[in-house]
């Protein structure tokens, strides 16, 4: 539950300084929420001039009931062809939560977190003023050494196919892929779907 406060809390703590956007995504078995205090769209009329940066923080839970609180730093760069736009993003994420591992022959959840290294990659499929359509992979990887509490090492993939439905508000299809090694289990899988999302812009 102090989890899920503190998630709650970063969730509800946005600035009127920057443009947000709330991203929400679901599967038969998993749910992801984030709130991204500087949501920059992949959009001819709304790119910074070379580039810009995204934070964000969320929520991340299963039906196992695994949880786990992610906030995430990203440094853009916009790049511009003569048919397309695409950006190109590195970061970090700080992460730590719970994992049940009741199926390995084990009773207690185990305490996991986690500093992983990452980037993104997305390319304007179709640029228009309305119902532009974007595709975005990102990647997320953490060894031993970042890795603290019970957790070994971290992995996390995911793309999204994603179109502008109305000017503040687009949806996507993807899938997404987390993993988490730790001291006494190996290769539990938190995610290995496919989701829907809905993301809102403020």
């Amino acid at each position: 539950m102090k989890i899920l406060a503190a998630a709650v809390t970063l969730l509800l703590a946005p600035t009127a300084l920057w443009a947000g956007a709330l991203d929400l995504s679901l599967s038969d078995e998993s749910a992801n929420v984030s709130y991204v205090f500087n949501n920059d769209p992949l959009n001819p009329e709304r790119l910074p001039a070379r580039g810009g940066s995204e934070l964000s923080a969320g929520i991340f839970f299963n039906e196992d009931e695994s949880r786990i609180v992610h906030g995430t730093l990203l440094a853009r760069g916009y790049r511009q062809t003569s048919t397309t736009q695409y950006q190109v993003s590195a970061g970090m994420r700080l992460l730590g939560g719970e994992v049940n591992v009741d199926g390995r022959g084990a009773s207690d959840d185990e305490s996991v977190g986690a500093l992983a290294l990452g980037f993104q990659a997305g390319l304007l499929l179709r640029s228009a003023d309305y119902n532009p359509v974007e595709l975005t992979f990102e990647g997320f990887y953490a060894p031993s050494i970042t890795s603290f509490s019970d957790a070994e090492r971290y992995g996390h993939i995911s793309v999204r196919l994603q179109m502008e439905i109305i000017p503040r508000a687009s949806a996507y299809i993807g899938y997404r892929r987390i993993r988490i090694d730790t001291n006494d289990f190996d290769d539990l899988t938190l995610d290995r779907s496919a989701h829907v999302g809905l993301v809102i812009s403020f």
